[in-house]
């Protein structure tokens, strides 16, 4: 493949401009993606770069009564030095599942989210926190939330010739957490995945529950999430393996993976049975 064009903006408006004239750009944050897996690149001959470093505005970090917002720019790194009381929730555990620290310091939030053919270690999380993303194109600025980046199919559908500009996290509090790889890859060998869970609890009931998979596809499945809300812990084995049953079901039809979807059951059950249980 052939670099035929690369540009470096200073602003978010000269970059738009050379999206709009390359639509088929490739934008590049930290680059750690594109150079450790040939699949992220375009399946063509040429490719044009849009890099994303000098742009400021992608750095920024902001914190609401409500929300805490992030510059697609901002570093793993970066994100891990908040401080603790930021409620990043499910985020920082996920963001630490990423190689080294050197390697941290370089991949970005954003283009752990942009990736196009799979899911990265974040996504997961950023699942089950219901988190939203800002994204520019030649119609203006738009606000979505994070699984309209998901594909009917499961699998990653992140619009052409658009910038993902910020990453919006809701401000909340989690009363159990659990984020950890599924199976023995890593990335960003082939088969990579994560699992991700979230609950609150309210005088020994589920409250909220949120569980995700993410790996080539993602599977998160709000309408079984709701039957165990309401439920007294410990959860009876009867739930347990009808949550993890629908779950690896849905893993299965959407990966075709028979492994991904053993490793999600069993996490699932792991979860349901001894991290739910251990707080009451």
């Amino acid at each position: 493949m052939v670099v035929d064009e690369v540009a470096s903006p200073a602003n978010v408006q000269e970059a738009m401009a050379f999206l709009k004239r390359r639509p088929d750009a490739l934008p590049w944050a930290g680059g750690t993606l594109l150079l450790s897996d040939d699949q992220s690149w375009p399946k063509k001959s040429s490719v044009s770069i849009l890099d994303l470093h000098r742009i400021a505005d992608f750095r920024h970090v902001h914190r609401s009564d409500r929300h805490l917002e992030l510059g697609s720019m901002v570093s793993l790194s970066t994100l891990l030095a908040l401080p603790k009381g930021s409620l990043l929730g499910p985020l920082r555990p996920a963001a630490m599942q990423l190689g080294t620290q050197a390697l941290r310091n370089l991949a970005t939030l954003g283009g752990n989210i942009a990736s196009r053919w799979r899911f990265m270690t974040c996504f997961a999380a950023l699942s089950c926190m219901d988190a939203a993303v800002e994204l520019r194109d030649s119609g203006g600025v738009h606000w979505k939330g994070i699984h309209e980046l998901v594909g009917q199919d499961g699998r990653p559908s992140i619009p052409m010739a658009t910038l993902l500009t910020r990453i919006r996290l809701p401000l909340a509090e989690w009363d159990s957490i659990a984020t950890r790889p599924l199976g023995m890859a890593v990335f960003p060998q082939q088969g990579a995945a994560t699992f991700c869970a979230c609950a609150r609890y309210a005088k020994g009931v589920i409250a909220d529950l949120r569980i995700a998979i993410a790996s080539t596809v993602l599977v998160r499945l709000r309408e079984i999430e709701t039957t165990l809300a309401g439920k007294r812990l410990p959860l009876s084995r009867k739930d347990v393996e009808s949550f993890c049953s629908s779950l690896a079901l849905a893993t299965r039809e959407l990966s075709g993976d028979d492994s991904l979807a053993e490793h999600a059951a069993v996490m699932s059950a792991a979860y349901l049975y001894h991290d739910a249980e251990y707080l009451t």
